[in-house]
């Protein structure tokens, strides 16, 4: 929930660790290690703040106190970090043994806690997004809360990780976006404020200064020359801000060296105010910006006008989620009442009874279910097998280029018999052949050709088989294997907590994996028939389809041989007088089938045509096969 806050955001050495423990009253209060610290000389030390560090304070009638707690990822309540601190001398090292803590989740959080001095030679993280909540409460303790970002840094000392400057900027903008995060924006006057990159960042999420609330620190190490420069940031004319600038004074290194306490640190910073120039000479209404009291009196304001406006909005929203929650544990499952084992029979029962009617098909289930999934996907298989078939041209290609070829496709009996589409890689010309049958001759005798041409086409053309195959299966099987964690997930999501549900896939997943490699096994060997010494016993269709295919070949090849005479007196006498024989039936192509070929081998061109309307008769048996 975007919960009304401050976050407190600077750049690295602002003075940021010091106007939190001003505010807190309590010496380190915010987390972030001074210098003089154990940790910061250690090499493992990567930067001063290493996690977000919630302050809450309390005004109550009790004595002053302080708990700490650890609030982390992976844990879904708060950890109390320690027994309640009544002595505020203790506040420091505790925040710095949790800061280990956040830094080693390995460890349990009892070894930080411990009496004796804890030293790590070597951190796991040098940052962290977990977050130490501080809760103070007393008698002088103002009603206020605030969030203690890490500083923007440039740069990573010796043992940190430059991915820490990202992580750091991603962490100030998780908090910083929200609406309702009001942003108290630490600038140092020692540094050129163009050149702190908080406030550039502050700035790109609030561009109009609706939810800044910047506040200047260390006013007496200004130049002299420069004063004028701050003094009219503070009068929120060069940069305007909606709730204006404030100022304030911390004391220096050497009176913390010298202890000074939390009173007189104020009392300080009242006479430095009163009785310095230019801070002393400023109009009542500036002046009423300056020190400790002033902005702490000012954020509980802000803070609490704020929370006043989002109340109502909190409310519906508690309710909102309120019977989100309702809804979520009206869903779980009923209290089991019985034999456990029997009830697991039971549910398993159901289960596999979905299992066998989505393998066997679901008509409701549409064109997405499984078994209309798997027809559309074998259609695609047979039409990938059909593309790869070898496209034959009974002609020489250089006196026929592809280009002037119009292909028409060959259909017998209603079976589609040459792919529609035409890629090179299946084209093969009739001169190809020839070459290939003229080269293979060995012992043969006179106008024989190897069996072994037949047989290098059939290999070339059932090569790329596996590929389609493979594909066809890892389709079926992704659709399969999501319906069984669909199903999985009805039958026995609402055990999820108890593992059930994960225990019943694993074991699904599994089978799945043995059968996967079962099937792809046998698929294997499939194709390796195909690839091995051509055969069938459909001899009938293999002559069936030889015929068409020959017949087809030679009804291209004929007529440009034969030229204009095709169509000529003498063959139409020719035609009528072989159908009066009874020889053929009026038919042109058969009569072409029974003219030689006229090249310059005759007997070679008619072997090529031969084997190429075997080798194609086959591949059309392999391939309905």
């Amino acid at each position: 929930m975007d919960l009304p806050q401050i976050a407190v955001v600077g750049s690295q050495s602002v003075g940021k660790s010091s106007l939190i423990e001003s505010v807190s009253g309590v010496s380190n209060a915010s987390g972030t290690l001074r210098r003089e610290s154990a940790p910061l000389d250690h090499p493992a030390s990567g930067h001063w703040n290493v996690c977000p560090i919630e302050c809450r304070l309390s005004r109550t009638d009790t004595s002053w106190s302080c708990e700490v707690y650890l609030r982390v990822g992976r844990q879904t309540a708060e950890i109390q970090f320690g027994t309640p601190i009544t002595d505020k001398a203790e506040v420091q090292e505790r925040i710095r043994r949790a800061q280990q803590a956040i830094l080693n989740p390995s460890r349990p959080t009892s070894d930080f806690i411990r009496a004796q001095p804890l030293i790590i030679e070597q951190n796991e993280h040098s940052f962290s997004r977990d977050l130490i909540s501080v809760r103070i409460s007393g008698r002088d303790v103002d009603d206020l809360s605030f969030v203690d970002l890490p500083g923007i840094i440039a740069s990573v000392r010796q043992g940190g990780h430059e991915a820490d400057i990202k992580e750091v900027e991603k962490l100030v903008m998780s908090f910083v976006t929200k609406p309702s995060c009001l942003i108290l924006l630490v600038v140092s006057c020692e540094t050129d404020i163009e050149n702190q990159g908080a406030r550039q960042l502050a700035r790109r999420v609030d561009p109009n200064g609706e939810r800044i609330i910047p506040v200047l620190t260390k006013p007496d190490r200004i130049e002299p020359a420069v004063h004028a420069t701050w003094v009219r940031l503070l009068e929120n004319q060069q940069e305007y801000f909606k709730h204006g600038w404030f100022c304030v004074k911390q004391s220096n290194q050497q009176q913390l060296d010298d202890g000074i306490s939390w009173a007189e640190a104020r009392r300080n910073e009242i006479e430095f105010f009163e009785h310095t120039a230019p801070w002393s000479g400023l109009d009542d209404n500036i002046r009423r910006r300056l020190g400790t009291r002033a902005l702490t009196h000012s954020l509980g304001s802000i803070l609490f006008q704020l929370i006043c406006n989002r109340l109502p909005g909190l409310y519906q929203e508690v309710l909102r989620k309120l019977q989100t929650t309702k809804d979520a544990i009206a869903q779980l499952p009923k209290k089991l009442e019985g034999d456990p084992v029997g009830i697991l029979w039971n549910l398993l029962g159901v289960f596999q009874r979905d299992v066998a009617q989505l393998v066997a098909g679901r008509p409701e289930d549409g064109a997405q279910g499984l078994l209309q999934l798997f027809h559309r996907y074998r259609l695609q298989f047979r039409e990938a097998i059909f593309n790869q078939a070898p496209q034959f041209r009974p002609y020489v290609k250089k006196d026929h280029p592809l280009s002037d070829y119009k292909h028409k496709s060959m259909i017998s009996d209603g079976e589609q018999l040459e792919a529609t589409t035409q890629d090179p890689l299946t084209l093969v010309f009739l001169d190809e052949v020839m070459d290939v049958a003229a080269n293979a001759i060995t012992r043969e005798l006179p106008a024989n050709y190897p069996y072994a041409v037949k047989k290098a086409y059939v290999a070339r053309f059932t090569a790329k088989w596996p590929q389609p195959v493979q594909v066809f299966f890892e389709k079926i099987e992704r659709q399969f294997l999501k319906e069984l964690k669909e199903l999985v997930a009805i039958h026995f999501g609402q055990y999820a907590a108890g593992g059930l549900e994960k225990a019943i896939l694993e074991i699904i997943l599994t089978q799945l994996k043995l059968c996967s490699t079962k099937t792809q096994g046998k698929m294997t060997e499939c194709v390796a028939l195909e690839h091995e010494e051509p055969m069938t016993s459909n001899e009938g269709y293999l002559a069936h389809y030889k015929t068409q295919f020959l017949t087809s070949y030679k009804a291209y090849y004929k007529p440009l041989i034969l030229g204009d005479r095709q169509s000529s007196t003498y063959m139409r006498n020719v035609i009528d007088n072989l159908a009066k024989m009874g020889i053929i039936h009026n038919e042109t192509d058969l009569l072409l089938r029974l003219l030689p070929t006229n090249t310059s081998d005759p007997t070679i061109a008619e072997a090529a045509i031969s084997i190429m309307a075997e080798v194609r008769a086959y591949y059309q048996v392999a391939f309905k096969r």
